[in-house]
C-alpha cells in the first residue's frame, strides 16, 4: 500500500483487500485511532489515514442494512384495490405491484429503460419485432422458475377485445407474442414502436405465473411475498428470501391508504407511518424543519384536471368548456396552493418535463371577458354545473373551488360536490359528468396520449374521440424524421387542447413524506414514492 501514490480520500481508490479489512474494521466498532493506526503501519501518512476513515464511516453509512419493517400510508384505498396488475389504477395498486411482481424492463430516473427480468432486448430495423430473452434462474415465490411461458401468459392477457387490460391500448399495435424458447420470446408487431419497451416498463405490464388467475392472492417473482390482502385495508408484503437481485433489505412492508391528507400527515408526524403519500403543500415547511422527518420530491409533469365527458349532455357544450378553462387562475393554483412545486398546465398533458412536449401553443390564462363571451354562447344560463372532486392528489379540491369562484363572477353556476377518497376511482371517475383527476407520469408523450385520449382507450375519461387525433398517435410511432416528429406532437396536443373535455390548470412535483431513516429512494417521476419503483431498495439505517 506504501507504494501506491492515490487518494486515499476516496475508499474506492483502494485495493480490495484494504477497503475490506478498513470497512470490517470500522463495521467492528474500530475507532479512528486504531484505524489510523493500522493504516499509518501500512506506510500511510496521518491526513490519508484520516480521511479512509472518514470515507468508511459514510460508505457504511450508505450500505443497506437488512432488517426492520416499513409502514406506508398511501391516499386511497377502496374496494376495488387489487393484486391484479392489468387491472390497477390508483397509486396504492402500482407499489403494491412492485412489491410482488418484476417487469421484462424497468424505468429509470430519466425514463431510459434497463432490463430487468428480461436480460437483453432486441429489435429488428424498424421496430416492428422486438425480442427478449429472458433471465435464468429467476423464482417465482412459490419456487416455480420464470419460463417464456410466464412471459407470454402475462403479455397475451392485454391481447384480444375481451382483455380486461386498462393499458392495453398501449399495445394494440403487438399482433403476437412467440416463445422462441424457454428463456426467449418475441413481439411481432402489425405496425412499428419504438415506445414498447417504455409501455413495458409502466404499472401493468408486470410478469405473472402462466395461468394464474385467482387474484386475491398471488406469487411473483418480487422482492416481497404477500402475507395478507385486504382491500379497502391494508397490504402486508415480507421478504422474498430468494429474490434473484441486490433488494428485498426489509423483513416486511405494511401498505395501507388514508385518505384525509390531514390525518395522513397527523400520522406521520406521530411516528406511526413511515412513509406517506401526497404531503399537502402547507404542510412542507412543516415537515421540513421537524427533526427525523423529510420531503421526498420528485419534478415531474404529473397533472391534476377536471374531466368533462363529451358525451353527455349539457355538459360537453363546447363553450361551456372554453368558459370553464378561461376562469382557472393557474398562477394563483401553482404558487398558492402548491407553494411552487408545480407548474402551468394549458388544457393539454404533455408538459414541460416530456421531450415531446410542444412549447408552441398560447398559454390559457385567466379571463373573464372570454369566459362570459363563451358562457353566453352556450346559452347554459343559470343550469347548475356539478362538479364532483376528492383530494385524490395536491390541489385537486382547490382547482374547483378556485373555479367556483370565478365562476360566480359572470353567473355560472358551479356546484362543487366533495365525496371521500375511498373508492373514488371505481365510483365516480369515468362516471360522472364532470369530477377532478390526478394522473401520474408517463415515460413518453406517446403512452400518455394512447391512455387518456385514444378514442378506444378505456381510460379515455373525457370520452372524446377524434379521428385525425387517433391517426396522427399511431403513425407518429414509426416517424424518425425529428420535424417532422415534432409537428404531429404538437398538432395532437393543440387538437386536445381546443377540443377535448380537458381542464388542466397544473403540472404538481411528486411530494411525499418520509422518516429520515429511510434510505434506499428513487427518483423515477411517474408515481408515489419515487415513481413507486422504490419497494425493493428501501431500507432503515437504524435496522
Amino acid at each position: 500500500m506504501s507504494n501506491k501514490k492515490i487518494d486515499l480520500g476516496v475508499l474506492g481508490q483502494l485495493g480490495a483487500s484494504d477497503r475490506e479489512h478498513i470497512l470490517g474494521m470500522v463495521k467492528g466498532g474500530a475507532t479512528r485511532r486504531e484505524v489510523m493506526a493500522w493504516m499509518m503501519a501500512s506506510g500511510a501518512t496521518v491526513a490519508v489515514a484520516g480521511s479512509v476513515f472518514g470515507a468508511a464511516e459514510k460508505a457504511l453509512a450508505n450500505t443497506p442494512k437488512r432488517g426492520g419493517s416499513l409502514r406506508i400510508a398511501g391516499d386511497q384505498h377502496g374496494p376495488a384495490d387489487t393484486l391484479d396488475p392489468i387491472l390497477g389504477t390508483a397509486s396504492i395498486d402500482y407499489f403494491r405491484g412492485r412489491m410482488f411482481y418484476g417487469s421484462l424492463v424497468r424505468l429509470q430516473d430519466d425514463l431510459s429503460y434497463e432490463p430487468e427480468l428480461a436480460e437483453e432486448v432486441l429489435t429488428n430495423d424498424d421496430a416492428t419485432e422486438w425480442t427478449f430473452k429472458i433471465r435464468r434462474g429467476v423464482e417465482f415465490h412459490d419456487g416455480k422458475t420464470l419460463t417464456a411461458d410466464d412471459v407470454v401468459y402475462s403479455m397475451n392477457r392485454h391481447m384480444g377485445e375481451n382483455s380486461a387490460s386498462v393499458s392495453s391500448s398501449l399495445v394494440d399495435m403487438v399482433e403476437r407474442w412467440e416463445k422462441v424458447n424457454d428463456y426467449e420470446v418475441r413481439a411481432v408487431l402489425a405496425s412499428p414502436n419504438a415506445d414498447l419497451p417504455n409501455a413495458l416498463g409502466t404499472f401493468h405490464f408486470k410478469i405473472v405465473q402462466d395461468g394464474w388467475e385467482d387474484f386475491s392472492t398471488t406469487v411473483g417473482t418480487g422482492p416481497y411475498k404477500v402475507e395478507d390482502f385486504s382491500p379497502g385495508v391494508r397490504t402486508i408484503g415480507v421478504r422474498n428470501e430468494n429474490y434473484w437481485e441486490d433488494g428485498a433489505y426489509l423483513d416486511s412492508i405494511e401498505h395501507f391508504g388514508i385518505g384525509d391528507s390531514v390525518s395522513r400527515v397527523n400520522a406521520f408526524m406521530a411516528g406511526d407511518v413511515d412513509l406517506m403519500a401526497n404531503v399537502p403543500a402547507s404542510f412542507i415547511e412543516q415537515i421540513e424543519q421537524t427533526e427525523g422527518r423529510d420531503i421526498w420530491s420528485v419534478e415531474s409533469a404529473k397533472y391534476l384536471n377536471i374531466a368533462v365527458r363529451m358525451d353527455i349532455e349539457p355538459y360537453n357544450n363546447p363553450d361551456l368548456i372554453k368558459a370553464m378553462q378561461y376562469l382557472m387562475d393557474r398562477n394563483r393554483l401553482v404558487r398558492g396552493t402548491l407553494k411552487g412545486q408545480g407548474s402551468l398546465g394549458n388544457d393539454h398533458p404533455i408538459g414541460p418535463a416530456y421531450f415531446d412536449h410542444c412549447p408552441d401553443i398560447p398559454q390559457r390564462e385567466l379571463d373573464h371577458d372570454k369566459a362570459k363571451w363563451h358562457f353566453e354562447r352556450s346559452g347554459i344560463g343559470s343550469t347548475t354545473i356539478p362538479v364532483i372532486t376528492a383530494e385524490v392528489g395536491q390541489g385537486t379540491v382547490e382547482q374547483c373551488l378556485f373555479l367556483q369562484r370565478e365562476a360566480a363572477t359572470i353567473g355560472m353556476n358551479i356546484d362543487v360536490q366533495k365525496v371521500t377518497t375511498d373508492g373514488y376511482w371505481g365510483a365516480v371517475w369515468m362516471t360522472a359528468p364532470i369530477c377532478v383527476v390526478n394522473w401520474n407520469m408517463r415515460p413518453t408523450a406517446n403512452i400518455m396520449l394512447t391512455l387518456a385520449y385514444k378514442g378506444d382507450a378505456p381510460w379515455n375519461e373525457s370520452y372524446w374521440v377524434n379521428d385525425q387525433f387517433d391517426e396522427l398517435l399511431v403513425n407518429v410511432r414509426a416517424v424518425t424524421d425529428p420535424d417532422t416528429r415534432r409537428q404531429m406532437y404538437c398538432d395532437m396536443q393543440t387538437l386536445i387542447h381546443e377540443e377535448a373535455g380537458t381542464i388542466l390548470p397544473a403540472f404538481s412535483n411528486y411530494v411525499d413524506g418520509v422518516a429520515s431513516v429511510v434510505q434506499g429512494r428513487t427518483y423515477v417521476p411517474l408515481g408515489i414514492f419515487g415513481g413507486s419503483e422504490s419497494a425493493p431498495y428501501l431500507w432503515r439505517s437504524d435496522a
